[in-house]
């Protein structure tokens, strides 16, 4: 549990709705005893560990923060069921394999990979790790991740029987535990990496961010410049889970910690259940497109490309604000085809009150994009941010927090880097057996020999890869198995790897508003009491903008690249445009409400608009200006035979 971030909600915060109060400060330190919260706070004190002591061996980081992740993920599944000491036996079992391997270092480092022989204990030790980490990830974020990954350790230990291309001539029990347990390739490779040293750190800044108010800042903020207009709510929504998902990791706890405030809202505006949820899930997987963070895979495709993080979220910048702005036009032209009317916020003033006592819990969020910008090192500067929300955060009484609510942020830590540190572990599986077996080679053999050399072919049938990748799965690992087996694809094919990778970010990202596995939207539709289905395909409706916006990086790489003033323009006007006119086709609204043949045009210009011809393009931008024209001249027709019926009008 954890402390409350004001003492009252805010006034537009509907009372009828249980979920939206604030929560309940525990009541005493005793319950801080619980197996559970000493395993959190037991994480946290190693990860800040490794900033006072940066040369610990990084074998030792990234198993340590695996071994933490598993405890704490089979505490947090065995809480309620079992008694306390079971809970800490089964996290004894989980870290075991930590101390192994810290007590063998000198060992590992002294013997040859692949022939120094495997000893018992290290199989032994490898496995039950091994287990562990699939039932850990299988409990907390279902079977899907962990069957994925045991069919790719099943691949590994019986492809040597698979006949054609897709076998593969490594065999042996010990070479596979050589790989995964005693190095730095298999479980503790470059996604755990990245997981431990960097995104654990900007989960930190996020939950002491929260505490301190900053959440409730960015939701006042945005209820501020866009509640009291047309579709306000909606817009307020989109806002908050851009600003809260660019540093939060995760789209399902990005609706869960925003959409209590704004789907509500959106009901009470006028928006049916069904939209309000769908326009949360696709807001807050907005959010995991929009730097700093991106979801966490901003650092790992900096890893993988092998570029400064700020050249990849410089890259991700242009491309997430138009896909925002995509999203706004969408809920605003849905306001308008169903008469939701503007609302008038009765507590605007106590918004303006809120505002003006958390203004300052703005500074550490500017000083980390600054810093970020400034290329400093992304630990450093969010190591500092963290500290500087403490200290602006006490600086005044609105925002003063008490010891006990700090510790429940480094609970609170802990408890949401679970869901990124296995995934990433999964996920270090599946790289290693890709890298071992050339299994991402030949996936890129299959894609190129099916697209015949059709380069847009290649990348659509890659794009559908992704989508089929990421059902189920956290962005982070989403993105990790499209970059290990379609990015090669694709940058084999001429496109380049910053553009490549970041189109098949934004595929496996719709992962999460695509059914029949659209985890966000189902947690939208959880708190707006509407189908899970149904807010599925309306949430995948609203992010199509994120597809156009794919497609256009590909036909249009200045957007990611930056070239001239005038290509990014250009680029600029043409994504904005696309963007716009996908949300159009959307709703079915311009001036008036489209049909078949309306929609259809309107696709038809966003087709012209981002193809890679100035010819077309213009032309593109006069069919989407006839559409216009026609859609608001019907508009004033109709507006003005309504005025002419009017009795005592001439």
């Amino acid at each position: 549990m954890s402390a409350p971030l004001i003492t009252t909600a805010p006034a537009y915060v509907l009372k009828s709705d249980p979920e939206a109060s604030s929560q309940v400060a525990l009541t005493s330190w005793r319950a801080f005893w619980q197996p559970v919260n000493l395993l959190a706070l037991g994480w946290v004190l190693f990860q800040l560990a490794l900033l006072i002591w940066p040369d610990t061996d990084l074998l030792i980081r990234r198993a340590g923060h695996i071994g933490f992740a598993c405890a704490l993920g089979l505490a947090l599944a065995l809480r309620g069921r079992v008694n306390g000491p079971v809970q800490m036996l089964a996290a004894a079992l989980a870290l075991a394999p930590v101390v192994y391997l810290a007590l063998s270092l000198e060992r590992l480092y002294d013997r040859i990979p692949e022939l120094d022989p495997v000893l018992s204990g290290d199989y032994l030790l490898g496995g039950a790790l091994l287990l562990l980490v699939l039932e850990a990830a299988r409990r907390r974020l279902g079977a899907g991740l962990s069957i994925l990954a045991l069919a790719f350790i099943l691949y590994q230990l019986l492809g040597s029987q698979i006949p054609g291309l897709l076998g593969h001539r490594i065999e042996g029990l010990d070479i596979f535990v050589d790989t995964l347990f005693l190095g730095q390739g298999g479980l503790f490779g470059v996604p755990t990496g990245v997981s431990a040293e960097v995104i654990f750190y900007f989960i930190l800044f996020a939950a002491l961010f929260d505490t301190f108010g900053g959440g409730r800042l960015i939701m006042d903020l945005s209820m501020w410049l866009t509640g009291s207009r047309v579709g306000g709510p909606a817009k307020a929504s989109v806002v908050a889970s851009a600003l809260t998902g660019s540093i939060s990791g995760s789209a399902v706890a990005n609706v869960m910690s925003t959409g209590i405030f704004t789907i509500p809202l959106m009901k009470k505006a006028g928006y049916s259940p069904t939209f309000a949820a769908g326009t949360e899930a696709a807001a807050s997987t907005a959010g995991q497109i929009m730097p700093p963070v991106m979801g966490a895979a901003a650092f790992i495709m900096a890893d993988f490309l092998q570029v400064p993080y700020s050249t990849v979220a410089f890259g991700a910048l242009i491309p997430a604000l138009a896909y925002l702005a995509g999203i706004m036009v969408a809920v605003h032209l849905q306001a308008r085809l169903k008469g939701i009317k503007p609302i008038a916020l009765a507590d605007v003033g106590s918004v303006k009150a809120s505002l003006l006592a958390r203004w300052h819990m703005l500074l550490p969020l500017l000083w980390l994009v600054g810093q970020i910008a400034r290329g400093y090192d992304v630990v450093s500067a969010v190591t500092q941010a963290s500290l500087l929300t403490i200290l602006v955060g006490c600086l005044r009484k609105e925002t003063r927090q008490p010891l006990r609510a700090v510790v429940e942020a480094l609970i609170r830590t802990s408890e949401r880097a679970v869901v990124v540190a296995l995934p990433c572990a999964l996920a270090s599986i599946v790289v290693m057996v890709i890298s071992m077996t050339g299994l991402g080679t030949k996936f890129t053999s299959v894609i190129l020999d099916l697209a015949g050399g059709n380069l847009w072919l290649a990348a659509a049938l890659g794009g559908l890869g992704c989508l089929v990748l990421g059902c189920g799965m956290p962005t982070t690992s989403a993105y990790i198995m499209a970059a290990i087996l379609v990015a090669p694809a694709l940058a084999e094919l001429g496109f380049d790897p910053l553009v490549a990778h970041m189109f098949i970010f934004y595929i496996a990202v719709m992962a999460n508003v695509t059914p029949p596995v659209a985890l966000a939207a189902y947690a939208g539709a959880s708190i707006a009491g509407c189908s899970a289905n149904s807010a599925g395909w309306q949430a995948f409706k609203l992010a199509l903008p994120g597809l156009a916006i794919a497609w256009t990086m590909m036909l249009q790489p200045t957007l990611v690249l930056w070239g001239s003033v005038f290509e990014v323009a250009v680029a600029v006007v043409q994504a904005l445009t696309a963007t716009a006119l996908i949300a159009v086709v959307v709703v079915g609204w311009l001036g008036r409400p489209l049909n078949v043949v309306g929609r259809a045009g309107a696709l038809t210009a966003v087709a012209l608009i981002i193809l890679p011809s100035a010819q077309l393009s213009i032309a593109g931008y006069g069919f989407a200006a006839a559409l216009v024209l026609y859609g608001y001249r019907a508009r004033a027709t109709a507006q003005t035979a309504r005025a002419a019926a009017i009795p005592g009008k001439d």
